[in-house]
Parts: C-alpha cells; sequence; structure tokens
C-alpha cells in the first residue's frame, strides 16, 4: 500500500510542478478545468445523484461556469465578475469554518442537507480553481509555494496527531483529527512562512504579515479537509473515488488546497504584499 501510494505521488507531483512552472497560465488554467470536472463528478457521487445523467449535468455546470471565467480573464482580464467569486468564497469559507461545529451526521436525511452539499461543491471547486489561476497569472511560484504551505500543514498534522494526539479535534466529522495534530500544523506552517517571505523578499512587516496570512491559510486548509470529510461521512464512503491509486479520489488529494487558494489569494490583493498582486 506504502509502496502504491508513493508510485501514485510521484506519477502526480512530477508532471504537475512541470506544468505549475513552465506552462503558460492559460495552458495551468485548462489542466486545472480538467481538475474541477474530476472531482465535481466525485462530488455529485458523494453528493446524492443517483443517475449518470445527474452527475454529468453537475460536471458540466461546474466546468462551463469555471470555463466561463477563463474566458472572461483570457478576453478582458481580472474583472469585477472574478472579484465577486472571490469574495463569495471567502464567506463561503468562514461559514464552513463556523458551521462545522454545529455539524451533526443525517445532514443528507433532508432534502434542504443535500441540497447544501450539492451547492457546497460548486461553492468550493470553481473559486478554487478561479484562485489558483489568478495566482499563477501573478506568479507561478505562488502556486508552488501555496501546494507547499498545504502540504506542510497536512503533514505537520499526520505526525504530531499520532506522536501526541489525544483530544479529538472534531470526532462528529473526523475522529482521527485530534487538536494536538493541529498545533502540530501551525508548528510546520511557521518555517514555510518564513522561508515564503524571504522567497519574495519581504521587508520584516511585510514577512509579518506574509506569515500571519499563511497561518490563517493553514487554519482554513483544515476546513478545507473536514468538509470532504461531512460529504464522505454523510455518503458512508471511504474515499472520494478510486483514480488515484493508494491516494483514493481526486477531492481526497485537493480537499485542503480548495479551502486555502480563496483565501491566500484574497489575503494578497487585500495586502499587495507582492508587485502585481494588488491588481
Amino acid at each position: 500500500m506504502l509502496r502504491q501510494r508513493i508510485l501514485t505521488a510521484l506519477a502526480i507531483i512530477v508532471p504537475v510542478f512541470l506544468l505549475i512552472v513552465f506552462a503558460p497560465t492559460w495552458l495551468f488554467g485548462l489542466f486545472v478545468l480538467a481538475v474541477i470536472g474530476l472531482g465535481a463528478w466525485e462530488w455529485a457521487q458523494l453528493g446524492g445523484f443517483r443517475s449518470s445523467t445527474a452527475r454529468l449535468g453537475y460536471v458540466v455546470s461546474a466546468m462551463v461556469l469555471f470555463g466561463a471565467l477563463l474566458l472572461v480573464w483570457l478576453t478582458v482580464g481580472w474583472s469585477s465578475w472574478h472579484w465577486a467569486i472571490l469574495v463569495l468564497a471567502v464567506l463561503w469559507w468562514l461559514f464552513v469554518f463556523v458551521g462545522l461545529a454545529w455539524y451533526r451526521q443525517g445532514l443528507s436525511a433532508r432534502a434542504s442537507g443535500r441540497l447544501l452539499l450539492q451547492v457546497a461543491g460548486m461553492l468550493t471547486l470553481v473559486p478554487a480553481g478561479l484562485a489558483l489561476t489568478w495566482l499563477h497569472a501573478i506568479a507561478p511560484l505562488l502556486v508552488l509555494y501555496l501546494v507547499l504551505l498545504v502540504g506542510a500543514a497536512d503533514t505537520g498534522a499526520y505526525f504530531a496527531g499520532r506522536q501526541f494526539g489525544r483530544s479529538k479535534l472534531a470526532p462528529e466529522i473526523s475522529p482521527g483529527k485530534t487538536r494536538e495534530g493541529l498545533f502540530g500544523a501551525l508548528f510546520l506552517v511557521i518555517p514555510v512562512g518564513l522561508l515564503g517571505a524571504w522567497l519574495f523578499g519581504l521587508v520584516a512587516m511585510d514577512a509579518l504579515v506574509f506569515g500571519l496570512l499563511s497561518i490563517v491559510v493553514a487554519l482554513v486548509s483544515v476546513a478545507g479537509d473536514l468538509q470532504e470529510s461531512v460529504l464522505k461521512r454523510e455518503a458512508g464512503a471511504k474515499d472520494s473515488g478510486t483514480l488515484l491509486p493508494g491516494h483514493g479520489g481526486v477531492l481526497d488529494r485537493i480537499d485542503s488546497l480548495t479551502a486555502a487558494a480563496p483565501v491566500f489569494l484574497f489575503g494578497l490583493l487585500w495586502t499587495a504584499l507582492l508587485p502585481g498582486a494588488g491588481h
């Protein structure tokens, strides 16, 4: 199982790294479009769409919406539409962050609950794709940094949770996650934030703001992980899919990133920390 996980990870990491670093943003955007399509298919299956036609319609809707945003950027640049989607995404993750504390299993048993889970997919996947493409247009290194930041948070949470985990973080959602794991995630994020500030050449005060933003983004990434755990718990599924041997589905690999990307981009645009990020 471990060997399979490593081989799959290597098969993913190398081409994605090359795509981020060397591909033009429009090509990177098309890659993100494909990922959104795959993620939407898994979300539709977990979200209660029973027929293949309904699931396909969900996938097409997500891809068309993101494709339209991509087309607007290619023709007129970043617009008020992109800003509106980004702000909506930040508000959505604020809602999720608060709402997770009130979650109790059985949400999908109600029609309104199923609708919320289905709408959540659009509010998760499309803005995340927009944010990643926008970050890439500013500087591909920002996308790499974000992936490293989220990976560091996941790694810190995993090892600290295994070694010191005692207090459950969200037992109703994911019994394996602990508060000690969360602290471990934040502990590992701090040096990554300092590294990022140095790489981007930030002065002391800007570096502090960048580090604080990185911590906030890491916290929000946990909400993305927990949101997908809710979706899988409601569907009675262990993984979101089987596309990635040893890892599960696409959503299992991007859940934290979907939450982190819009918040990271919004923070950069709001603070204008980096040249070109304020426009």
